[in-house]
This record gives C-alpha cells, structure tokens and sequence, in this order.
C-alpha cells in the first residue's frame, strides 16, 4: 500500500547520491584543470630560451650588460692582469728570473679571457640553450598523465554518506591544490628570472677568470651557477615524469582497494611530493656542480 512511499524515497536518495557524485566530480575536475595548468606552465618554462621567453627583453639586457656591466669587467680584468704581472715577477726574484715565454703565455691568456668577456652574453645563453636541449630530448610520452583517475574515484564512491565525506574531502584537496599550484608558479617563473639576471652580469666574472686566487673563484662561483640553472630544468621535467608515474601508482591503488578516500589521499600526497620536489631542485643542481 505505502511502495510508492519506498519508491519516492529511493529516488530521493538517488537524485541526493547524484548531486554528491557531480559535485565530487566537480571539485576533482577543478583539482585536475588548476593542477594541470600549473605543470603545462612548467613544461613550458623549462623548455624556454631566454630568447624564447622575450627576445626583446634579451636584446634590453643584452644594451645593458653591454653599456653598464661591460666597461666595470674591462676596469677588473685590467686589475686582474696587472696582479698576475705583479705576482709573476715577485716569484721569479724579482725579474731577475724573468722568462719571456711565461710573459708570452699571460699575454695570449689574457687576450683569451678579453675573447670571453666580450662574448660573455653569448656563452652564458648558450649553456642555457644546452639546458633546452636535454629537455627537449626527454620523451613526451613519459609525461602523459593518466585521465582515468577521477573515474577511478568516483567508480569506487558507494553509498551516500560516503559521498558526502568525498565532497568535504575533495574540497579540501582542491583548496590546497590552488596553493601548491601557486608554488608551482613561482617556481616555474622565478628559474627564467633568475636566468635573466644571470645573464645581464656575465661580463663581471667572465674577466676575472684567469685568476687562480681568490678573485678567479667568482668567475668559477658564477660558471657552476649557470651550469645549476641549466640542470635545473632538466630536474624538473624528470620531477613531472616521476609525478606522472605516482598518478599511475594512484590508479593502480585505487583499482585494488576500492577506496576513494585512499585515490584521493594518494592524489593529494602525489601533488605534495611534486610541489615540494620542484622547490628543491635548484639546490639539488647546486649540489650537483658543487655551487655554493
């Protein structure tokens, strides 16, 4: 007499599980677009050149570093050249020792590192071009992330109280998605920015480079920096990959226990262990070239 009761409710509860699941979907599709949009921002920037990034703004730098920078490393590498005369006589007693061939070799340096520094802004673009190169040559098949995962998550929701602890759940994720998103971001900009200013300064070290006491180590210093700049774009599109293989794992967990909660826990520790990666790859360049 009252099925039509039982009836009414059950589809109450199936429109009420519907709105769950879609705004579960919904707030993991948002997680998804502002995660995504974050790691293509990376992918582009590591595989930018200078030039590629603004050609004008390197040409800028380029006047800059030419006007500005240029005439400070000539008045260094003239100090520098006159120490290494001065330090040359005092070890050969004075010039009572005095070898024309050791003259010679200072001469011919010193026109070398003048070819250098002179060419600084260039040399300095091309390790970065060299950069470019070895991330260009990481397969773009190991950076395809997986587009299965949402269904995996919503196919494993049963019930709806469980749905609705999705909903909170995924909301939370979502919010701290946007932030670590936003590291990300600053990451991703800060490396190309970092480059730049590199570059603007390169005559200064290059002109003392063919000094072997203290002064020579800034040129040194400044050489390992630009090499830890380069390797860091490299680590970070071997971090994605790693980030893409995780998500893999994370589908695999999913499908195996059947719990959303465990598919977006794992999602969301997957997002953390990117971000904080990403933060450390710089250092983990340095460490590489032995920069300070």
């Amino acid at each position: 007499m009252f099925g039509w009761i039982d009836d009414l409710i059950s589809k109450i509860e199936e429109w009420f599980f519907g709105i769950l699941l879609g705004s579960v979907e919904w707030n993991l599709d948002q997680t998804n677009n502002i995660f995504t949009h974050s790691i293509n921002t990376v992918q582009t920037q590591v595989s930018q050149t200078p030039d590629d990034f603004s050609q004008t703004l390197v040409e800028t730098l380029r006047t800059i570093s030419e006007t500005a920078v240029l005439p400070v490393a000539g008045i260094l590498l003239t100090y520098v050249f006159c120490y290494e005369i001065y330090s040359y006589v005092t070890d050969k007693n004075r010039g009572n020792e005095f070898d024309s061939g050791q003259m010679f070799f200072l001469i011919f340096k010193t026109a070398i590192v003048i070819l250098l520094v002179t060419n600084s802004f260039d040399i300095t673009l091309a390790f970065i071009d060299l950069g470019q190169w070895m991330v260009n040559n990481v397969p773009s098949s190991t950076l395809q992330l997986p587009s299965d995962i949402n269904e995996s998550i919503l196919e494993s929701i049963d019930g709806i109280g469980y749905a609705l602890g999705m909903v909170v759940l995924t909301a939370i994720v979502m919010i701290v998605s946007f932030f670590m998103a936003g590291i990300i971001y600053l990451v991703a900009w800060s490396r190309i920015i970092m480059i730049l200013l590199y570059v603007s300064i390169s005559p200064l070290p290059f002109a003392t480079l063919m000094n072997k006491n203290w002064i020579g180590t800034i040129g040194e210093t400044y050489i390992r920096q630009i090499l830890a700049l380069m390797l860091q774009g490299f680590f970070m599109i071997v971090t994605l990959v790693i980030y893409a293989g995780l998500l893999n794992k994370t589908v695999e967990l999913i499908t195996e226990a059947g719990s959303p909660v465990l598919g977006v826990l794992m999602l969301m520790v997957s997002m953390g262990i990117l971000t904080l990666t990403l933060t450390r790859t710089h250092s983990l360049a340095k460490a590489v070239v032995g920069a300070i």
